[in-house]
């Protein structure tokens, strides 16, 4: 048997949330789901995770403040990164700040 993943989800939007744990857990993973930069920073302390999807809007700390606030803190899990923005400049901001992947919400 495979090796379940350990993936942080954040989002501030409670559906998108909900949605991407149901998904990560019925794929065989284990989320831990979250709603803001700050909760994430405790929870990469405090648990093991082996992979990071955020959201890049969010109110308050972006995807981009949590990206940048890894590097700081020298945490090296992937980050792959969600959003309804269609700003290149601001993906490419994202992925020269370490994100793994850049995925767009319809």
């Amino acid at each position: 048997m495979e090796a379940m993943a350990r993936v942080l989800v954040v989002d501030d939007d409670l559906a998108c949330r909900v949605l991407a744990a149901l998904l990560l857990e019925h794929a065989g993973h284990s989320p831990i789901a979250v709603a803001s930069v700050e909760r994430a920073l405790e929870r990469l302390v405090d648990a093991e995770v082996d992979v990071v999807v955020t959201d890049l809007n969010m109110p308050g700390r972006s995807g981009i403040d949590l990206l940048r606030l890894m590097r700081e803190r020298r945490l090296s899990q992937p980050v792959i990164v969600m959003t309804g923005s269609d700003d290149d400049e601001l993906i490419g901001r994202t992925l020269e700040l370490g994100a793994t992947a850049v995925l767009r919400k319809p």
